[in-house]
């Protein structure tokens, strides 16, 4: 069986990203908890970093990110996913992006497909897969994409982000391409 790690980012002292309102750590926690049951609905074998504000989040930020990865790596994740929201000081940034720590792989395809479901599914900007040396993307052995949903900066983004019926929609969004890309679970 097919065994995807689903990283909800942030919790606990660090809420990450704040605009308009909406806390980061909250919307990457909803979206991670649908995701999750999508997938497992789907037949594959899924571990959730946190199931709530504070599980298994270490005080010392990068302690919990090195224990994001080794969870991950333990449980012989075969993808990781890791779910953000983003911010910008230009209020207008809009859009859905993903990063992969090295581009031309399998985890800058799972990338690409995520993105062109949510843009196919909800109407979001696609801004493309990036590389980027984030901790756990670099410390997974796995394929690993950090999925970021759209920016709480944006008025219009972050009530989108904030409204339940968007972060389930979302969630389906990521699951379908998740699917089209690894196939079936098996």
């Amino acid at each position: 069986m097919t065994k995807i790690f689903v990283d909800a980012g942030h919790g606990g002292p660090d809420p990450g990203a704040v605009g308009n309102g909406v806390t980061e750590e909250y919307v990457n926690l909803n979206v991670a908890r649908y995701l999750a049951q999508d997938l497992r609905n789907a037949g594959y074998d899924v571990m959730e970093y946190r199931t709530t504000p504070t599980e298994n989040v270490l005080s010392d930020k990068n302690a919990d990110l090195r224990n994001r990865a080794s969870m991950a790596n333990s449980w012989g994740a075969d993808y990781f996913i890791s779910i953000h929201t983003n911010s910008s000081t230009n209020p207008s940034a809009q859009g859905a992006e993903a990063y992969v720590y090295r581009l031309g792989g399998e985890a800058e395809r799972l990338g690409e497909s995520i993105l062109e479901s949510i843009s196919d599914r909800l109407g979001s900007i696609n801004r493309g897969v990036m590389a980027a040396n984030f901790a756990v993307l670099r410390r997974t052995r796995m394929p690993a994409v950090l999925v970021e949903l759209g920016y709480l900066t944006n008025p219009t983004e972050a009530l989108n982000l904030n409204s339940p019926a968007w972060q389930r929609a979302v969630a389906e969004a990521i699951a379908v391409g998740i699917i089209s890309e690894i196939g079936p679970s098996i």
